[in-house]
């Protein structure tokens, strides 16, 4: 039996999929003020610039070895290897800054800048996470007022600063016996802080996980860092008050979250909310907070998201099938799937559009990386038009786009960490001096800062087109075709819509993609390629080699179909762990929206949340449905459930349907 099919079982079992569901009324007038618009997040108009700082920039070299003996074991520092201290800095990185801005960036995501246990394990902590004193700054990276001087001159070019942090574990103090027991060794009783991060009782001291049966996920320690025990209430509050107070006295908009699937489910049902409750209190109504959960399947990140009171989350999912697709052939299909599991990610307070996209990263390898390895003997023409294409399909798909320091130079590397971990600044480690780059020579004894490059062009290009066109970078995506090579969604917003297209074949390719703006001209904006009216409500679309093409509609859009509306019996589509696809029907092909909602009868209506994209039919999903999920768990066995779809049109005419019942068995 396969895992769909396990799954439709169990599901069945847990829910009793009674699915007689009745409808007992028609849907009332007043039901349409249950309209809203889909949530978009605070990433949704936000592109970032990932920089590890100690890779990035070196202003200050007297802080290079953290004002301690010049000994590699003591002070971390060597620049000619690989996993050690390099001397990128807080001032190197404030000198740069405008390099950002100029690129069209709206925010920066830097590593960790908390002070660090400098070595363990034969490596330096020169990425920022392995901390031991989290209420200051890493003498490497330079001093708090280094750190303020940085967010401030950030803010005053208009540039968000966005700070990575761990809460699952610190450095690898606490040891272990032979017999499993732990202990502080002699010495370092006191070393972390704040103080309460020395008490053994608010860690789980159980080993790595796997090594034990009690070493869990969330019990085990992440290899050897001590993993604190994030149920405990003294964690709770302490790191609520240690991360609320670094948005207070330094000004920060936002936290990357590491290792997130690591930490007790409940640790952020309090956190998080308390954490934009202070931002909220400072003014940033839109503080930033996406949590990494590295896992390629949708249904392992979206409960962080619709469960977890995540306001986004690191997109694992479009990374996978973003990069597969420029690198390879025939999979466009599995990127039409990707698109429509963002259902998955639809609830009153979250969608897809406010999740953070990216091609690689610290940890995996960069997209140069992944390219590189699965298409070199194409040669670098071809290397960097696929490039080049992923970079376009990172900004011009829903999402807010992330782009790891020194792709923009081509960098490439090795895979997994310390090999995608480069210098921007002059490099002394000579694998890195003579290693390949896409769109540009080896950079030998250079600085990157100082080399042009085509992908460096290009991204400053796509900021200035979605600077221009904000739609394609905020608008409603809606898929349009997904075959072989070739794939295309439109962009809309109010009365406008573009269609853009990708092509990963390494010959031209033609495909026809239908449209909702009927008998218009359509204006070619960006990147190349041809298209021709074969139809009123379809364009024949023809592509270079590894080409993109960004249209606009040169008539407005304009609804064209009386609304109607129908939501369907609940029932289960085996591509979700155990939660249940509610659906709706809507005629025609116009930009509508829908929102979901669910009552207790004799209680208020509760939104399920909004979309504005039909499903896209493939061998997994029926096409041409608005969808939501309803998540059982969160009711009890035999709970009556009324289900409701309110349609919205581009138009703001408002159409509510039929009441129907479910049950919860």
């Amino acid at each position: 039996m396969n895992l769909a099919a396990r799954r439709l079982g169990a599901l069945a079992l847990a829910t009793g999929l009674i699915l007689g569901s009745v409808t007992v009324s028609q849907g009332a007038p007043s039901l349409v003020a249950l309209a809203k618009p889909v949530v978009r997040g605070a990433l949704s108009t936000q592109s970032i610039y990932f920089v590890m700082t100690d890779r990035y920039a070196n202003g200050d070299t007297s802080n290079d070895l953290a004002h301690v003996a010049d000994f590699r074991l003591t002070s971390g520092y060597d620049s000619s290897d690989p996993g050690w201290y390099h001397g990128g800095d807080l001032k190197g990185l404030t000198q740069n800054l405008s390099y950002i801005k100029k690129m069209g960036f709206t925010s920066i995501w830097i590593t960790p800048p908390v002070k660090q246990q400098y070595v363990q394990g034969g490596s330096a902590a020169y990425h920022g996470y392995w901390g031991i004193d989290f209420s200051t700054i890493d003498p490497h990276l330079g001093t708090e007022a280094d750190f303020k001087n940085m967010v401030d001159q950030a803010h005053a070019i208009g540039l968000k600063v966005i700070v990575d942090i761990v809460v699952n574990h610190t450095a690898d103090i606490i040891k272990y016996r032979d017999n499993g027991s732990a202990y502080i060794p002699l010495g370092l009783a006191k070393l972390k802080k704040p103080t309460w991060l020395n008490t053994m009782a608010n860690y789980h001291n159980v080993g790595d996980i796997g090594a034990t049966p009690k070493a869990t996920t969330l019990a085990g320690d992440f290899y050897g860092l001590d993993d604190l025990n994030t149920g405990k209430p003294a964690v709770v509050q302490g790191w609520t008050d240690l991360w609320s107070s670094w948005i207070t006295k330094y000004g920060i908009d936002g936290y990357r979250i590491d290792t997130a699937k690591y930490v007790d489910q409940a640790f952020w049902k309090s956190f998080l909310p308390a954490i934009l409750k202070t931002a909220k209190s400072v003014g940033k109504s839109s503080f930033a907070i996406f949590g990494e959960i590295a896992d390629a399947n949708p249904e392992a990140v979206a409960p962080f998201v619709t469960e977890q009171s995540f306001p986004s989350a690191l997109d694992f999912p479009f990374q996978n099938a973003v990069t597969n697709y420029a690198k390879s052939f025939g999979q466009a299909g599995p990127l039409g799937e990707l698109f429509n599991g963002d259902d998955l990610y639809t609830s009153a307070t979250s969608s897809a559009y406010g999740l953070a996209t990216f091609l690689g990263n610290h940890d995996m390898g960069r997209i140069g990386y992944f390219l590189t390895k699965a298409a070199a003997w194409d040669g670098e023409t071809v290397l960097l038009e696929r490039d080049k294409l992923a970079h376009a399909m990172l900004f011009l798909l829903r999402g807010g786009p992330i782009v790891y320091y020194g792709d923009e130079k081509g960098m490439a590397g090795g895979g997994g960490d310390k090999l995608a971990r480069q210098d921007m600044f002059p490099t002394q480690v000579d694998l890195w001096k003579a290693e390949t780059r896409i769109g540009a020579a080896p950079i030998g004894d250079g600085s990157s800062f100082d080399v042009a490059n085509p992908i460096q062009d290009e991204i400053l290009a796509l900021q200035n087109l979605e600077v221009q066109y904000p739609d394609l970078k905020t608008g409603t995506q809606q898929l349009r075709y997904a075959q072989g090579n070739f794939f295309a969604v439109s962009r809309f917003n109010s009365d406008q819509e573009f269609l853009v297209a990708f092509n990963s074949d390494d010959k031209p390719t033609t495909a026809t993609v239908p449209v909702a703006t009927l008998a218009s001209a359509w204006e070619p904006i960006f990147g190349l390629g041809s298209s021709t009216s074969s139809s009123p409500n379809s364009l024949d679309i023809t592509l270079p080699p590894h080409g993109f093409i960004v249209l606009k509609a040169a008539n407005k859009f304009v609804p064209k179909q009386t609304l109607k509306i129908t939501i369907l019996a609940p029932k289960t589509d085996g591509n979700s762990d155990g939660w249940i696809p509610v659906t709706a029907s809507v005629p025609g092909s116009d930009f509508d929206q829908v929102t979901f909602a669910v009552q207790v009868p004799g209680k208020a209506w509760q939104s399920l949340g909004t979309s504005d994209h039909r499903t896209f039919k493939t061998a997994q999903t029926a096409g041409g449905l608005f969808r939501s999920y309803l998540h059982p768990a969160l009711y009890k066995k035999g709970t009556v459930l009324n289900l409701v779809a309110v349609v919205k049109n581009s138009a703001g005419a408002t159409l509510a349907s039929k009441i129907i019942r479910y049950s919860i068995n």
